[in-house]
């Protein structure tokens, strides 16, 4: 039933109050509120219909054509819009695709001057996408997805470590797949003392993975403390079946959509592409079964560079910045909320009442003994 009324409520602001809409989001944008623009795409059938019904015609209007269907919310007020397309990535990467994806382009840009938005970020693969496939360069204002994602797995196998109380050095880490991601994010684990090995994979004209060597996989994930998923699909990590090549007492950051299914794996599985700011969140809720307090990780560049009047030019500058403005991963657990803070300090208040009591009425009986 929610996800029917999701439909009906898109349906009727995205179609039917398309324009009222759009003359909204140019009102309250004078006000200079609204610093970003974040486009996300589904990656199944499932997340397309958290928003719009599987009707041919409906799809074919929202084709190429970016639609709000959310804000980023800063404590209480908004500081940016989100906006859906109904294209999967792989339907963007194709050649024939190309005036599609210049379409969506020039929209995007439109929506930003009518917004006064200052950048526009790129969720998952579009940005990797745009640049490789398409030749649109990823400068500002739009905002590619890799430094987010290499932070957000940064700090999700630091936590993994943390909680076991290892030092980098002791933890053996396997990346698998992942391209010109998987290559940066190398480098960075290297940096920070891990044991790093890359698990090469190749792609099929049909868009399968298949492993490159199976023999030199095996070796590489014989005793692994920590895999990193970055195959594109939670599906290509079971038919590689590196389930079973991985010990069960791993755990498996995967990076995947659609993820890997938990149930059906011995190891432990974690998302590694959720990050967390105290007071920021996306409403409406984003499809793929996020809760209230995850940011995607693709989300943080655009996010940043809001906050941040500093320039982000390396991956190095943004672990600062990312910093600076706390962003944690989702994996710590959601945070503390104020008012939890303040029910605490009031509680903490009331167990300390009987020993203020107890040492007043010391005093009391001090002072009249003293005076007799």
């Amino acid at each position: 039933m929610d996800k029917y009324l999701r439909q009906l409520f898109f349906l009727v602001y995205a179609f039917l109050l398309r324009w009222p809409i759009w003359l909204l989001i140019w009102v309250v944008g004078r006000s200079g509120i609204l610093k970003t623009l974040f486009l996300i795409y589904p990656t199944d059938n499932s997340e397309c219909l958290d928003f719009c019904p599987n009707i041919k015609w409906l799809r074919n209007f929202f084709s190429g054509r970016p639609t709000p269907a959310g804000l980023i919310i800063e404590g209480w007020r908004p500081i940016g819009l989100y906006l859906v397309i109904p294209n999967s990535a792989l339907e963007l990467s194709r050649k024939k695709n190309h005036p599609m994806v210049k379409t969506i382009i020039s929209r995007m840009l439109w929506a930003q001057k009518l917004s006064g938005a200052k950048n526009i970020g790129l969720a998952g693969q579009l940005g990797p996408i745009f640049e490789k496939r398409h030749g649109i360069a990823m400068e500002p204002p739009f905002y590619s997805s890799t430094y987010g994602n290499i932070f957000s797995i940064q700090k999700a196998v630091s936590h993994l470590v943390a909680t076991e109380n290892k030092k980098p050095w002791q933890v053996s880490v396997s990346i698998v797949g992942g391209g010109l991601l998987g290559e940066q994010l190398e480098q960075q684990l290297i940096g920070d003392g891990y044991q790093i090995s890359m698990v090469d994979v190749r792609y099929t004209r049909k868009g399968d993975v298949k492993l490159t060597n199976e023999e030199e996989a095996n070796r590489q994930l014989e005793g692994v403390d920590h895999v990193i998923n970055l195959l594109p699909r939670g599906k290509d990590f079971m038919d590689c079946h590196l389930h079973k090549r991985i010990p069960a007492a791993a755990t498996i950051v995967d990076f995947s959509r659609p993820p890997i299914p938990v149930d059906a794996i011995p190891q432990q599985v974690v998302m590694g592409n959720r990050v967390q700011r105290s007071g920021t969140h996306f409403f409406m809720r984003l499809p793929g079964g996020w809760k209230r307090h995850e940011l995607p990780a693709c989300s943080m560049p655009c996010l940043l560079a809001s906050l941040s009047k500093l320039p982000i030019t390396s991956s190095e500058d943004f672990r600062l910045a990312a910093r600076q403005f706390h962003f944690f991963t989702a994996l710590a657990g959601p945070p503390v909320q104020p008012h939890s803070t303040i029910g605490n300090k009031f509680r903490d208040l009331a167990a300390l009442r009987p020993i203020f009591a107890r040492f007043s009425l010391f005093l009391m009986k001090s002072r009249q003994t003293f005076s007799r």
